[in-house]
């Protein structure tokens, strides 16, 4: 109801303060998004918005009932027509009040084809849940494209599907390739996706924000890539959970690539492959593997993640010791430091010293 949503907008303008973003009448209509620089550490309200006064009017400032009554009507039956055009005149009851509506810069709205959605003004963003994503773009050939060309201008969220009860989490790196740039996941379980998502936005300090590739702007696809992955050594891994107690670990390492590939059909597609080390007995300080090599051939080296896990083999169940996750646009050629985390994606206690050394090639 109105008085609730007037509550709303008065707690929120209370507890935010300074940092809620009230858009102005412009930025509401969508002439022109505020920037990521405007929008840092701000609080920013998505939601419905009813359109403004001046939108329910035609290009010319006439409302339908102005050109439903005017004496040109193509309609024979004026009578009929006159009562039609009150009828518009009525004021229209809106289901969001007006203060509600002033605080809210994204207005969601429902996703149809990105032909008629790239018409609609820049504040308009679509909410996609993730079993959508892999359907819109093998629905047809163009929408990939299409959907980048909107990101350009729009914003997208996706979300992870309400069945996933467990809190797990769907891949990110399709609607990253798709550029959304609101990937929501579940930040309950420590999962692969969620080492992807800690990875990607390592990048730029950790500041939340991350530039977009060229070719997700509407430049050209780069060429696919080979790339040689020699896993050497690690330096002072931790017990699990960094525990100070308890048996010597029996370390390898498993690493991945997180990738977007074109299908025989024509159409893009996620795809993961992977592979691991021998295992080194009894040995967390400083374990050595023979040049072992893992080879990829990277599809889109613009928008794949590089996964390193260390696991620890053991009888019944391996336990996850550390893991990190790298863009391939990010890699360098040589021997190579690679920071490890830990579940929470911290470098703290038992995991400040805990380091991969491998070559990339």
């Amino acid at each position: 109801s109105h008085p609730y949503q007037r509550s709303m907008a008065d707690l929120m303008k209370e507890i935010f303060g300074k940092k809620l973003f009230v858009p102005t009448k412009g930025q509401r209509s969508g002439e022109a998004l505020p920037s990521p620089e405007e929008l840092r550490g701000m609080v920013v309200i998505k939601g419905k918005r009813p359109p403004e006064p001046e939108e329910d009017k035609g290009g010319d400032g006439e409302t339908d009932a102005d050109r439903l009554s005017s004496p040109n009507s193509a309609d024979s039956s004026g009578e009929e027509v006159d009562e039609y055009a009150k009828a518009l005149e009525k004021p229209k009851h809106s289901k969001i009040d007006p203060e509600l509506a002033h605080l809210t810069l994204f207005h969601g709205c429902k996703y149809s084809s990105f032909s008629s959605s790239i018409e609609q003004p820049s504040s308009h963003m679509h909410s996609i849940g993730e079993t959508k994503i892999a359907k819109i773009i093998s629905k047809s050939k163009d929408n990939p494209g299409l959907w980048r060309k909107y990101n350009v201008k729009h914003m997208t969220r996706t979300y992870p599907a309400g069945s996933r009860v467990d809190s797990s989490n769907y891949n990110p790196v399709l609607a990253w390739a798709m550029g959304c740039q609101l990937v929501a996941l579940n930040f309950q379980t420590c999962d692969t996706p969620l080492i992807l998502n800690d990875g990607m936005f390592r990048q730029k300090g950790g500041c939340g924000y991350v530039q977009k590739p060229k070719s997700i702007m509407g430049g050209s696809r780069p060429s696919s890539m080979a790339l040689k992955v020699s896993i050497l050594s690690a330096h002072c891994l931790p017990k699990p959970n960094g525990a100070k107690a308890g048996e010597v670990i029996d370390p390898y390492i498993k690493v991945e690539l997180h990738d977007v590939h074109m299908s025989k059909s024509g159409k893009e597609e996620y795809s993961c492959e992977g592979t691991k080390t021998t295992s080194v007995n009894n040995n967390g300080f400083c374990p050595v593997w023979k040049d072992e090599l893992a080879t990829f051939e990277v599809q889109s080296p613009d928008v794949a993640m590089l996964v390193f896990k260390v696991i620890d083999d053991d009888y019944d169940y391996d336990d996850n010791i550390a893991s990190s996750a790298i863009p391939v646009s990010c890699l360098r050629k040589g021997y190579r430091s690679v920071q490890l985390f830990d579940e929470h994606h911290t470098r703290t206690g038992p995991f400040e010293y805990a380091t991969l050394f491998v070559k990339i090639s």
